[in-house]
């Protein structure tokens, strides 16, 4: 068997090298890797090599993903690379053709018809993101949300589609969310209002309807659609109204609603609705500032923050027609307590930053 091998690589080695060199992939490699490169294709991956006539100026990817394992042993090698050659869209991404090789992708029945769709996008680079993420491909949404992704436009008035389709991408490739009940009318909501409710990937803080839609903690939640439309709407105070919608524990409280109308009520005076979010979060409310953005100031007489925070529950209370939430106030009573008998750098420093927040320009 080794002989016959041998016998076949010997026989087409001449025309393997003029492939190679056609396609300027020679000079990838050194005489021991291209020797043992050589030696190790199998015959469905040398007829695939040799059979390959597409014109080599059509090829706007790396030349190297032509001779990549996984596509080689594929039977329909040469549509696949006639396929990927029809791709005009993707100017400055083409590097990102790598995803569409991995093997869950190539093994996909929806190949062809993802790369047809791909094509009609504005652009291809966001849906070169996920086209070969496998929680994506297996998606019971999967055709619907990639015909989301190369259709949709920005519906506000900033007009940042990418946002839009980051957005979308991230949502679609979510196994938390696509396993959940609100996967399709998350979607809705986000091409609803668009990019002035958005943040892109890997944006801090959390603070919009982009990482609600994905968050396990608001998934479970009977009031996710709700906490979505009210986010959307109310991007200004998002990074405190964010991290009270995704806290387990404030989810479980009686004023919990009463948390959220307040905060929205209110939203105009930013520091009070940092107050009902230090309320309801604790410590949490000072990671969730976005500092970048914004400088809080209070008067000077509101240095004593148990004395704040009693005013906070008091306004809940009447807001609440008159339900007090005895155990959420032991809670804020004890995460006090406890700030105060910390180490002292670190009580100090937390104290120092909440006083910061509240004093006079």
């Amino acid at each position: 068997m080794v002989n016959k091998k041998c016998k076949i690589l010997n026989s087409n080695v001449s025309e393997i090298m003029n492939q190679l060199k056609k396609y300027n992939i020679l000079d990838k490699f050194n005489s021991k890797e291209l020797e043992k490169w050589v030696l190790k294709l199998n015959r469905l991956e040398m007829n695939n090599l040799l059979s390959l006539n597409v014109e080599p100026e059509c090829i706007k990817f790396s030349s190297e993903l032509l001779i990549d394992r996984n596509l080689l042993n594929t039977l329909d090698y040469n549509e696949r690379i006639a396929a990927l050659v029809s791709i005009q869209n993707a100017e400055g991404w083409y590097h990102l053709f790598d995803r569409m090789l991995n093997p869950e992708f190539l093994n996909s029945a929806k190949f062809y018809q993802d790369i047809e769709t791909l094509k009609r996008a504005e652009c291809a680079q966001t849906p070169l993101w996920i086209i070969g993420d496998p929680v994506f491909i297996h998606s019971p949404y999967h055709d619907e949300d990639f015909e989301l992704l190369v259709t949709a436009k920005d519906k506000s008035e900033k007009d940042f589609d990418f946002v839009v389709w980051d957005t979308i991408a991230t949502i679609a490739s979510n196994r938390v969310s696509i396993y959940s009940e609100y996967h399709r009318q998350d979607l809705q909501t986000i091409v609803k209002y668009g990019s002035k409710s958005l943040q892109m990937s890997h944006s801090y803080p959390e603070s919009t309807i982009h990482y609600l839609a994905t968050s396990p903690v608001s998934l479970k939640d009977r009031y996710h659609l709700e906490n979505m439309e009210i986010l959307a709407q109310n991007y200004e105070i998002g990074n405190f109204l964010y991290v009270v919608m995704t806290d387990s524990r404030v989810i479980k409280r009686k004023n919990y609603r009463t948390i959220i109308e307040e905060m929205v009520a209110n939203k105009n005076d930013i520091c009070y609705v940092f107050l009902v979010c230090y309320y309801a979060v604790g410590e949490k409310a000072i990671k969730a500032q976005n500092r970048c953005l914004h400088q809080y100031f209070y008067e000077e007489n509101y240095h004593n923050l148990e004395e704040l925070l009693k005013q906070v529950e008091d306004q809940l209370y009447i807001r609440g027609k008159n339900v007090r939430d005895v155990e959420y106030k032991e809670v804020i009573r004890y995460e006090i307590e406890c700030n105060e008998n910390k180490d002292n750098n670190q009580s100090l420093s937390v104290r120092n930053s909440v006083r910061r927040l509240f004093k006079k320009k």
